[in-house]
């Protein structure tokens, strides 16, 4: 699949454009401090700890370099998609920025195990705070992102807004699942997301319900589970390519429940998704995902460091209770797309921003639209 962070930044884009008049800079991204990385691993060939190389201050102040000379010196604010990239851009006039984690978190979920030299991690993270409590408005994805700010940089939150986030494909009008037991799992990342711990699951389940069927798109799934039964491996997606699109919402509209046992993530943009469809999701109360996933309602939470039988546990009681499942799909969809669409989405960026409604009306007339 394709989306993800350069979905949501084309969406936010989207809506500012709706709301006010815009003018997108970009892509700014210079390439890696080839010195610094090599220290970087130098440092680990030498059994200690690297440095991450990819902002280092040289690095860091190329992008800054850049900023500055693309910088519309006449707009009332600059809105950056991420933080970490511009924090050593001097910014005199109003900012913004959306995130979906500060740097520490970032480190912790997505990149655990992997060794950073203290003083490289302290570097980033002072400045980033200093950045951070500058912006006239830090939007956030979730509520769980701005807790882990606030208790990571100490920073207050007169600042902060939690906007939410939104799917990166267009709802259906109806719910047409016509039923079956398809469960989905959608990754780039198989092991990352909790494919292992899916496929167990599975398995589990498919001890009592021989007819069900695990489907997987993204990342090509180890030998051992492509060869069991009832596993169907599509491929990768792309959002770019119309017939990639269309098989997605195909496989959507059709899956039972989607599974979901990820353990390094922030928000869980596909689960917004599946909702659009009607389809329910069974994941980890972790991260920014209870605020998507209401437990009993919209799906089912497993508690951090479950097992797969926690999961199995949950996918076969949709499975028996057809009642509460029907509620679920329902709900599930009521919920995306009343609060999860992204005009749900630009509406609290708006309010974030103190955008005044009426420069929409005459953004869209100035464009003919």
């Amino acid at each position: 699949m394709s989306g993800g962070w350069s979905g949501i930044s084309a969406a936010l884009y989207s809506q500012l454009c709706g709301k006010t008049e815009c003018r997108f800079v970009g892509p700014i991204s210079p390439p890696i401090d080839l010195r610094a990385k090599a220290v970087s691993k130098a440092l680990r060939l030498c059994g200690a700890a690297g440095s991450y190389h990819f902002f280092s201050e040289r690095r860091l102040q190329w992008i800054a370099n850049q900023v500055a000379e693309s910088i519309d010196h006449g707009a009332d604010m600059r809105f950056f998609h991420g933080q970490t990239p511009w924090i050593r851009s001097r910014i005199e006039q109003p900012f913004a920025t959306y995130i979906d984690a500060p740097f520490p978190s970032y480190l912790r979920v997505f990149l655990r195990g992997q060794r950073f030299r203290q003083t490289d991690i302290d570097r980033i993270s002072n400045v980033e705070a200093t950045w951070l409590s500058r912006a006239e408005a830090v939007c956030f994805g979730s509520a769980w992102a701005l807790n882990e700010t606030v208790e990571a940089y100490g920073l207050g939150r007169s600042n902060m807004h939690v906007i939410g986030v939104g799917g990166c494909v267009t709802p259906p009008a109806h719910d047409t699942y016509d039923g079956g037991m398809r469960f989905l799992f959608i990754s780039l990342d198989f092991a990352g997301k909790g494919g292992w711990m899916c496929w167990r699951a599975f398995q589990r389940v498919q001890r009592r319900h021989r007819d069900a069927r695990l489907t997987i798109i993204g990342q090509r799934p180890p030998d051992p589970v492509l060869r069991s039964d009832g596993v169907e491996y599509i491929g990768r997606l792309r959002k770019s390519n119309p017939a990639d699109v269309q098989r997605f919402r195909e496989v959507l509209a059709s899956a039972f429940a989607i599974v979901h046992p990820t353990h390094m993530d922030t928000m869980g943009m596909v689960l917004v998704e599946s909702a659009y469809f009607g389809c329910p999701a069974i994941a980890p109360r972790s991260f920014g995902i209870p605020e998507l996933v209401r437990d009993g309602h919209t799906g089912f939470l497993v508690d951090p460091g479950a097992d797969a039988e926690s999961y199995a546990e949950r996918m076969m009681q949709m499975c028996d209770d057809a009642t509460t499942y029907a509620s679920m799909r329902r709900n599930a969809r009521a919920v995306a797309l009343h609060s999860h669409t992204w005009d749900a989405v630009g509406a609290r960026l708006a309010l974030a921003l103190k955008i005044d409604p009426h420069l929409a009306c005459r953004s869209h007339e100035h464009s003919g639209d």
